[in-house]
């Protein structure tokens, strides 16, 4: 009696563990993507869904909306439509759902396991690559599938070539743009006219010489006293450095220069570097040609800079999940299953891209940077996460002040009274 009593328990046990496993055929993920139909990331993805769908008898239905995925999203929601599962950048995301408090938390799903693994989700990503993201309270909101980084570019072929050497600190820097002076090279490829390429130098400074988060927090200080730090006026000395006034390190006509252009300047060797994101090999390689040897190296260091040295900007490309959605459960599934490795290596391979994964190399354009991740001790978001949390500030005080220091029109020092005196009127304006 007390035999068959346990198998009972025992199968009953069974069937409450399937139940829990078994996903109703009826459910559907209602999925938005930022990605386009035929990009090979688009291409990655559809075969995870496909072998998802198959696997767990449901249907994905998904939208190719390209990269204005989270402006597309909102109407739709307002008109009470159902979507689970969105991917785009974390600065979108967080700027687009988190801040408007609709998106789910997704700390659970990092305890999830991904399947045909015997690990969790934590347990194969790199921290760095979301750990910025993690909010004070300890929420996370973002589950990166792909992730891009920046850096100085440079062809090692040219480097050898000039004996140069790629610098760690801004001593070092200013001596390599001296050599490409003498080589009748311009040292820094750059266009003041393209929002991105404006604000890399000025935080990327600030991260070094104030540490991460400095910049967010002077953003959102309603005082402007944060900006009274004296460090902010070295911040604005190193951009009137770069500038025509200063060492005159920028290339040539870099105040009206524009997008593609000083890509192309560096990657024809007009320019000896160009600081940019990771997906530049992508954008230049037909330009390149095949012997071009890409590397990378990181934003200088400076003499008692309060900032992580090894600190690198980490901009994750995953996940989120609407808070409202009515099958977040089963989205949660689909993003433990596009974890699997040998998505993670299609992603590498086909698209040229960074993943996630503590296991999964990079692309031999990568190699650079993915190695200076994992010597870093700190990750730090894009533009100190300004454009997701202060995204009016970041337009209407931030990328004009940065203009005139670039265009030498104000010194460091009035460069930090410009940014302290607008935070205050900015502030005082939105507060009425």
């Amino acid at each position: 009696m007390k035999k068959r009593y346990f198998s009972a328990l025992i199968f009953l046990f069974c069937i409450a563990l399937l139940s829990s496993m078994t996903i109703s055929a009826a459910d559907t993920i209602t999925y938005w993507s930022m990605w386009n139909k035929g990009e090979p990331q688009q291409q990655v993805i559809e075969k995870a869904i496909a072998d998802f769908e198959k696997e767990y008898k449901v249907k994905i239905d998904v939208k190719w909306v390209g990269r204005d995925v989270a402006t597309a999203i909102k109407p739709r929601l307002l008109a009470g439509e159902n979507i689970d599962l969105v991917d785009q950048n974390g600065e979108e995301l967080y700027g687009g759902l988190v801040a408007n408090g609709i998106a789910e938390r997704l700390n659970d799903v990092l305890e999830l396991h991904v399947p045909h693994e015997q690990k969790k989700v934590k347990d194969v990503l790199s921290k760095e690559t979301y750990s910025p993201y993690i909010r004070k309270d300890g929420s996370l909101y973002i589950i990166p599938y792909s992730f891009v980084s920046s850096g100085f570019w440079y062809n090692k072929t040219l480097f050898r070539e000039l004996k140069i050497e790629p610098p760690t600190t801004w001593e070092e820097f200013l001596d390599m743009a001296g050599k490409m002076r003498k080589a009748r090279l311009e040292p820094v490829a750059f266009g003041l006219q393209t929002g991105v390429y404006r604000g890399y130098f000025p935080y990327l400074t600030a991260m070094r010489i104030l540490g991460a988060g400095s910049l967010n927090d002077a953003a959102g200080d309603p005082t402007g006293k944060l900006f009274e730090d004296p460090r902010w006026a070295e911040v604005g000395d190193v951009i009137y450095t770069l500038s025509k006034k200063g060492k005159n390190i920028l290339m040539k006509g870099y105040e009206s220069s524009v997008y593609p252009a000083p890509q192309m300047d560096w990657v024809m060797g007009i320019a000896g570097t160009f600081y940019c994101g990771s997906w530049i090999p992508i954008e230049t390689q037909s330009a390149a040609g095949p012997d071009f040897e890409y590397g990378t190296f990181q934003f200088p260091t400076f003499k008692n800079g309060k900032g992580d040295p090894t600190g690198m900007e980490c901009s994750p490309f995953g996940y989120a999940v609407l808070k409202d959605a009515k099958n977040k459960d089963l989205a949660k599934k689909f993003i433990a299953y596009f974890l699997q490795k040998k998505y993670a290596e299609s992603w590498v391979y086909d698209t040229m891209n960074m993943s996630p994964r503590l296991d999964a190399p990079a692309p031999k354009e990568l190699k650079d940077m993915k190695e200076a991740l994992n010597r870093a001790n700190s990750t730090f978001r894009l533009n100190d996460g300004i454009q997701a949390d202060y995204p009016e500030w970041y337009a209407d005080v931030y990328l004009p002040t940065l203009s005139e220091i670039f265009s030498a029109k104000i010194t460091g020092k009035q460069f930090q009274a410009k940014l302290r005196d607008e935070t205050i009127k900015f502030w005082a304006k939105k507060s009425k």
